[in-house]
């Protein structure tokens, strides 16, 4: 096995949870998607007493935020099928197994993710 890829036995898992969190996540984007665009004044009586913008906004963000997740857990599962899956897409090295225990669609090692939070284009 290189450097520059994780074992077999990570691979699996990772696109086993990645495959799991697609699933979940497609299910409640749905549901969310038809929280947030349901009209105002929708609801029954009891909930119009003033806190349904809030809820709207809340179900929006927590929208955007799962949708995000989505879309990099279905890109994860793009990379595996690349063969690119735990490689850095900065610097091409292996993304530890720790990492992608962690966080199962991670593109870049933990350096390069925290050199492209800071900001640094290198």
């Amino acid at each position: 096995m290189s450097a520059t890829t994780p074992r077999e036995d990570v691979l699996g898992n990772c696109r086993k949870q990645l495959e799991v969190l697609v699933d979940r996540l497609s299910g409640g984007v749905a549901q969310l998607t038809v929280e947030a665009q349901r009209p105002v004044g929708a609801e029954t009586a009891a909930s119009t007493a003033g806190g349904n913008e809030g809820d709207e906004e809340v179900a929006r963000s927590v929208l955007l935020s799962e949708e995000q997740i989505l879309s990099e857990a279905q890109a994860a599962l793009a990379r595996f099928d690349a063969g690119t899956f735990g490689k850095c897409q900065r610097c091409g090295r292996a993304v530890a197994r720790t990492r992608l225990a962690a966080v199962p669609y991670a593109r870049n090692c933990i350096k390069c993710a925290r050199a492209a939070e800071a900001g640094q284009n290198d």
